[in-house]
């Protein structure tokens, strides 16, 4: 067993959440427990509360650094266009999702208790994550105000999660990647009017915000 002054509060922190993220991937969230990862680390379940205040409060932390890793990721796109720039980023939150399943899950499944608020630093992960989207409308739709700009990113993300959420746990046959790349282009093109579809341009017309309208609210992920 470890003694405390073997490591800094700092690395003792960076220890837990490692450990944690890796039992996740291991066996899912449902199986993440304080005496597994105190077994993991070598420290006492009391040493894990000398840095988290909670679980919940540990969960939240793990799921900052994975919203973290796929901003860093979206960070890497070389696109030329607003257009590619969507397909990009798309890509890129789809493939962390297919490589990290569990995490990505946990992302979704963890659910604040009803008298907890979000936190301040964790909600502004989850805006800088769909600043990345809000900011391809940006070079689209300039006119449109942030809050329609907003509901664009929520609105296309929630396409792109929704191919994950097919991609990964249903066992549907005969589908690849090439499917869900097609999927993903196929999304865009009709976000733009390429295809059919035209739901976007009335939640992007500068007037679709009228008297009784309400903006859109905070994203959050809790």
């Amino acid at each position: 067993m470890a003694r405390r002054g073997d490591h800094s509060l700092e690395q003792i922190k960076e220890m837990i959440l490692i450990a944690a993220e890796e039992l996740v991937v291991e066996k899912g969230l449902s199986q993440l427990r304080v005496r597994n990862i105190a077994v993991k680390i070598g420290y006492t379940v009391g040493s894990i509360y000398m840095v988290f205040d909670s679980m919940t409060d540990l969960i939240l932390h793990i799921k900052g650094r994975a919203l973290d890793t796929i901003s860093e990721q979206m960070d890497g796109i070389t696109a030329t266009n607003a257009e590619l720039g969507l397909e990009e980023l798309a890509a890129v939150y789809i493939r962390f999702a297919s490589q990290n399943l569990n995490i990505w899950s946990m992302v979704f499944e963890h659910r604040l208790p009803e008298d907890i608020a979000i936190p301040v630093w964790y909600q502004q992960k989850v805006n800088n994550l769909f600043g990345k989207f809000e900011k391809q409308f940006s070079f689209l739709f300039p006119e449109s105000s942030p809050a329609q700009k907003k509901q664009a990113a929520l609105t296309f993300l929630g396409g792109v999660h929704g191919i994950c959420v097919l991609m990964l746990t249903t066992p549907v046959t005969n589908l690849n990647s090439f499917d869900f790349e097609e999927s993903i282009k196929l999304l865009v093109q009709r976000i733009l009017h390429r295809t059919q579809g035209n739901a976007m341009s009335e939640i992007l017309r500068p007037d679709s915000y009228g008297v009784g309208k309400s903006p859109v609210r905070t994203v959050a992920l809790p």
